[in-house]
């Protein structure tokens, strides 16, 4: 006996409908759903930058030093003379011509010494002439036998005393004049007044110090040379040198002065560069971090622009294959606007610079260029 139920024609219907109403609502959600997030689904940024070729340039190959400056001379001015202080007329920092007064002393008493010995100086030439005239007088009289021979020679030995005490009257006047001079103490070169060591109303001896006068124009750098560089030295070498007061900017001199032995205990040579320095903007007294010039090697020259410093480290952005990549490169020498590369980079390259107007830059982003934006250094 068949138990199986008749489906109803309504059944039938509603079956049949079910394929038809999925169909419609996957074409609706199609319908609803935004059309730029199907055509951006896969797109990726991209940066526009500037870029610059690494060219490659003769670089200075040198030897890298410490070094301190220091004057080229200096001196703690002695007065050379004896007296109160009536002047000085100098504070540290001023400028002074060689010759230019330093100090000035009472000079009353130097004046009156000075014209008491030439009075006596005078008077010792007077008695020196009159005796002239009478051993001149002796000389015809004795050889005309009107006088012995002692007396000829008492004439003639007190003729000597005369000019004896005539010279020594000169010595005094000179002498006299000399402490007059001294009343002004001068400036011995050209310099710049480090320490004034006295001021008026102080009494002076000969051996007193009354100021530091040092020339600092031009300078020396002294730098000590390890033993295994020394053969490598020579006169006239040129010096590039750093000071923390002026970051980034460069120094020159040249070698004049080398150490005549190796010192014992720190196994290095003395060795002085003589710097230039008419707009006394470098003082004694500055760390400089030098480099000696030995010779030049081709080397990578990479634009500062293109440097970004970061964690006491140096990096640039390569553009490759279409993309930003990070590169961390070791400077050497500076050359204008432009370092030379030690390692990191390849002449022909090409980097990221003005690096600063990039801030988006990431290793890996993907970067175009126009073809207008392209410099060497």
């Amino acid at each position: 006996m068949n138990t199986s139920r008749p489906v109803s024609f309504v059944s039938l219907i509603a079956l049949a409908a079910l394929p038809l109403a999925a169909g419609c609502a996957r074409a609706g959600a199609s319908e609803r759903r935004p059309p730029a997030a199907t055509a951006n689904a896969g797109a990726e940024p991209t940066v526009i930058v500037t870029t610059a070729v690494v060219a490659q340039k003769p670089i200075a190959r040198a030897l890298v030093l410490t070094g301190t400056l220091t004057p080229n001379r200096r001196s703690d001015v002695a007065a050379d003379a004896v007296g109160k202080v009536v002047a000085a007329p100098i504070e540290r920092g001023s400028v002074v011509a060689a010759g230019a007064m330093l100090v000035r002393l009472d000079r009353r008493g130097a004046v009156l010494s000075d014209e008491e010995a030439q009075a006596q100086a005078a008077s010792a030439r007077t008695q020196q002439a009159l005796a002239d005239t009478e051993c001149a007088r002796a000389d015809k009289l004795f050889n005309a036998g009107a006088i012995t021979q002692a007396e000829h020679d008492r004439a003639r030995t007190q003729c000597e005393a005369s000019r004896s005490m005539s010279a020594a009257a000169s010595a005094r006047a000179r002498l006299a004049s000399k402490n007059l001079g001294d009343a002004v103490v001068r400036a011995p070169f050209r310099g710049v007044i480090a320490d004034r060591l006295v001021s008026e109303g102080e009494y002076v001896h000969a051996d007193t110090r009354v100021a530091t006068l040092v020339e600092i124009d031009p300078l020396r750098l002294e730098l000590t040379v390890p033993e295994a560089a020394v053969g490598t030295l020579a006169r006239d070498k040129e010096v590039i040198f750093e000071v923390a007061a002026f970051p980034g900017e460069s120094f020159h001199g040249h070698v004049r002065y080398l150490g005549p032995a190796v010192r014992r205990q720190s196994r290095d040579l003395l060795v002085e560069a003589v710097v230039g320095n008419p707009q006394r903007r470098l003082l004694p007294g500055m760390f400089a971090t030098a480099r000696l010039v030995l010779g030049s090697e081709p080397r990578p020259v990479v634009p500062a622009a293109a440097i970004k410093r970061e964690a006491e480290t140096d990096r640039v952005y390569v553009v490759a294959n279409g993309r930003a990549e990070e590169r961390l490169v070791a400077l050497g020498l500076r050359d204008g606007d432009a370092f030379a590369v030690t390692s990191g980079l390849a002449a022909g390259e090409r980097v990221i610079a003005p690096v600063v107007l990039f801030p988006q830059l990431r290793d890996g982003v993907r970067v175009t260029s126009p073809g207008a934006g392209a410099q060497s250094p």
